[in-house]
């Protein structure tokens, strides 16, 4: 039997239906590589036609053999309703799976959903806690929405210094917006603290850069 390998090198040389054949056959014995991407190929129709209930279908199939990637990208599907019945409760199962393996996207949308009780209880620490998780992973939006936290106290104490730290990580990591929501909060800071969470947003950003 042909391995994952050779049917990838068949494809990358234009061999596209050798490729899908072998791949074909791999998936239905269970190769999560093989489903993930059959999922990501029928998703974006690369060399083949776009299916999206198919592209579904495949995702499902690695989600259930808990392959992060997969389960992330069945868990947008079933948010946005594209090409299966949009499902926000089912979609927090597998943001969660590929979150527990750090992906840091899926940290996020989980986040995102304890954040505005969609498909989950409303619950602002899970959120905050989630957000954090993503952001330490450099997801811009999860640092963006932890400034948030910090700066309205929502799921975590109010803190000016770490909503401006937050703020600015996420500026430097490029969220739309987080230049603007960190000036806010500069407004409400001493100089000194300015300066000391200036200086605990760089220190991060170091460290991160250096890992």
């Amino acid at each position: 039997m042909t391995d994952f390998n050779t049917a990838l090198d068949l494809y990358l040389n234009g061999d596209h239906a050798s490729a899908l054949h072998v791949w074909r056959l791999l998936a239905e014995q269970g190769d999560v590589r093989s489903q993930y991407n059959l999922g990501v190929l029928y998703d974006g129709g690369e060399g083949v036609p776009v299916d999206k209930p198919l592209a579904a279908q495949y995702y499902r199939a690695a989600a259930q053999q808990a392959y992060p990637d997969a389960a992330f990208n069945l868990a947008v599907m079933l948010v946005e309703g594209d090409g299966v019945p949009a499902a926000p409760e089912e979609a927090a199962h597998w943001f969660w799976v590929a979150a527990e393996a750090g992906n840091a996207q899926a940290q996020f949308r989980l986040g995102l959903q304890y954040d505005t009780g969609s498909g989950l209880p409303k619950d602002p620490e899970q959120a905050a806690q989630w957000y954090y998780r993503a952001a330490q992973a450099g997801e811009p939006n999860a640092a963006s929405n932890l400034g948030r936290c910090f700066a309205m106290g929502e799921g975590v104490a109010r803190s000016d210094v770490d909503a401006y730290k937050w703020f600015n990580i996420a500026a430097e990591l490029g969220a739309s917006n987080a230049a603007r929501y960190r000036e806010r909060v500069a407004r409400e800071l001493s100089p000194e603290e300015r300066l000391r969470a200036g200086e605990l947003s760089q220190a991060w950003l170091r460290e991160f850069k250096s890992s």
